[in-house]
């Protein structure tokens, strides 16, 4: 059974790394271009044998490997969107798991995902979702069917299926943006994003996902 978002918040709770700044237009989440840090924890204590870093051509990234796992690797963050509004990140698909549908409970496993979690609170956690969805289409818009009232997940898929298999692809996307379309919100002064959440997910499908990714920031354009 997938893991609540208010288990994933207390987990986010209990780290205490700030995410690291690179130039002032960017905060660097992390460009994998060392051993996976203590930064970063997983649901299960075997997570590493799930998340690696991997290295080709001269660069270093995360591979993700789930056969039928819903584990993840979870970062605390500490960034304002109103500041940073944009998240930069690169991934690459190569198994997808069979009939993953991440707005179905029965299906809901994808090849890769990155979340952002909005509020930490242990009560009404809320997270955006970016997903590469074995079947949803690009730009669909749902809600996991794991985050139960007042909690809350929006997911927005940014790829589908096995078009770009096997090839990275480049992902940029205005979370304040986002953010102010989920919630209805017209004007936003500050908005923290708590911790970033890595999942490739496939218990549900009982199959393989297995994904890359690499050089995760955000930027203020």
């Amino acid at each position: 059974m997938k893991l609540t978002l208010c288990i994933l918040l207390i987990l986010a709770s209990l780290i205490n790394n700030k995410v690291n700044t690179n130039e002032d237009y960017r905060y660097i989440v992390e460009e994998f271009n060392i051993p996976l840090s203590t930064n970063w924890v997983g649901r299960f204590d075997d997570f590493e044998s799930i998340y690696k870093i991997n290295k080709e051509d001269n660069n270093q990234f995360l591979t993700a490997s789930s056969l039928n796992s819903a584990n993840f690797i979870i970062k605390k963050i500490d960034v304002d969107l109103a500041e940073y509004p944009y998240l930069n990140w690169r991934w690459r698909a190569h198994d997808l798991p069979i009939d993953g549908d991440e707005s179905i409970k029965a299906t809901c496993d994808v090849p890769a995902s990155i979340a952002i979690v909005l509020n930490k609170s242990r009560l009404i956690p809320k997270s955006i979702k970016y997903s590469w969805s074995t079947t949803l289409p690009d730009g669909k818009i749902t809600k996991s069917p794991f985050a139960f009232w007042p909690a809350r997940c929006d997911i927005k898929v940014m790829e589908h299926g096995e078009k770009n298999k096997g090839q990275w692809v480049y992902e940029k996307t205005n979370i304040l943006e986002d953010y102010k379309h989920f919630y209805n919100k017209k004007n936003v002064k500050s908005k923290k994003v708590n911790a970033i959440v890595i999942m490739s997910d496939s218990d549900n499908t009982h199959s393989l996902a297995k994904a890359d990714y690499d050089d995760i920031y955000f930027s203020k354009n």
